[in-house]
């Protein structure tokens, strides 16, 4: 057995470069289920490189990307089963918060109760729990941002 497979995510010599600019020099990263991590730094030092790079958005030029311990550096974003907020948030106007949060989950098919449970968690993890209901243009930049 691989060592990565200890890993929830492991990341080895990740590296990006659109012509001569690197944008990822160099990317390492082990991280175990239930961990939360942060990735500080300047602009443009790679970091939405990165992010972009394990989501399976950009193939890496080279390097190794694990998910769950298996090989995932050139898998398709759908075989990745992972899900990503971007910078630039869009929320769909039309929907309450709760299904903005549930819509990823509805297209995964997943059962109701399933997707109740895991929206609430999600709502009580970026402490919103109450604002399910409201429509986007009812909450403030920052709720919008979590």
């Amino acid at each position: 057995m691989s060592e990565a497979a200890n890993y929830k995510l492991r990341t080895r010599a990740v590296r990006k470069t659109y012509g001569p600019v690197v944008a990822l020099a160099s990317a390492d990263i082990d991280m175990v289920e239930g961990e939360f991590r942060t990735l500080p730094g300047p602009s443009g030092s790679g970091k939405t490189t990165l992010l972009m790079d394990i989501a399976g958005l950009n193939d890496p030029d080279s390097g190794e990307i694990w998910i769950d311990g298996k090989l995932a550096t050139y898998l398709p974003p759908f075989k990745r089963d992972l899900g990503m907020v971007f910078q630039n948030y869009a929320l769909f106007p039309h929907m309450t918060v709760f299904e903005n949060i549930a819509f990823p989950l509805r297209m995964r098919r997943l059962d109701d109760a399933t997707i109740r449970e895991n929206v609430q968690r999600v709502l009580d993890t970026v402490q919103l729990p109450d604002v399910g209901n409201r429509l986007p243009r009812e909450l403030s930049g920052g709720q919008q941002q979590r």
